[in-house]
């Protein structure tokens, strides 16, 4: 914040306020520009049957780099802006990735430990677990409005 109040000071608030919508524009663009390129090589790697790990850290550094460059400030817009550098993003995704990965809430999405699936808190298998609960299951479609003929 301090930055912010320091530059708008010395270019003046119209500037600021300019940079803060034109570094906005640039992080989207390059956000759709270079996270259309991590896609294409996720699928890639993919349809080849590679583990797309590194592009999964690209994607990951690309979203903090355009979430960066959306909120107003120049500190993040600059950390933002290097979250998109090709070496630097993948070295970032992958450290953000880590720590997502030993942070508590997350364990229970990701594979970690032991510990697989979506909400899966122990390390045994679901094949050993009691607490299955069965039940049947009816698909209801409604009626057709008759006044509207749909």
């Amino acid at each position: 914040m301090s930055a912010f109040i320091f530059i708008g000071g010395e270019i003046g608030g119209l500037l600021t306020l300019l940079g803060v919508f034109v570094t906005a524009i640039i992080g989207l663009s390059l956000l759709k520009g270079q996270g259309k390129a991590v896609m294409a090589r996720i699928r890639t790697d993919l349809a080849q049957g590679h583990a797309p790990v590194g592009s999964i850290a690209d994607s990951v550094s690309l979203a903090v780099g355009g979430i960066l460059m959306l909120i107003p400030g120049y500190v993040t817009d600059a950390v933002g802006v290097l979250l998109f550098v090709p070496g630097l993003r993948t070295i970032a995704g992958a450290w953000i990735l880590h720590h997502l990965v030993a942070n508590n809430r997350f364990k229970g999405f990701v594979h970690v430990g032991g510990q697989s699936g979506f909400g899966a808190q122990t390390p045994h298998s679901y094949a050993e677990d009691d607490d299955i609960i069965e039940g049947d299951v009816t698909e209801h479609t409604p009626r057709k409005n008759r006044l509207n003929n749909e």
